[in-house]
């Protein structure tokens, strides 16, 4: 069964981090699901049938420059 990492897990001793697809035995799997550690994967789409994927957009304003540090008032010493 295909499921989906959801946390950082050892599975037959090899460890897998979260985000990951892996197939595993049926037995595994529910063990998984039932410990909120996986939930099963979506079915898998063929590429040809895959959406076409768009190219980026520049954006739409120009990214701010860096903020400036306030410069420190020298002070002379004397109270006033």
């Amino acid at each position: 069964m295909r499921v989906e990492i959801t946390r950082n897990v050892m599975i037959n001793g090899e460890p897998v981090k979260a985000g990951s697809f892996v197939e595993v035995e049926q037995g595994i799997a529910t063990l998984l699901i039932n410990s909120d550690k996986a939930k099963v994967a979506a079915d898998l789409k063929p590429l040809a049938e895959a959406a076409p994927s768009c190219p980026p957009k520049a954006p739409s304003c120009p990214p701010k420059p860096p903020a400036r540090r306030a410069s420190k008032k020298q002070t002379l010493g004397e109270d006033q």
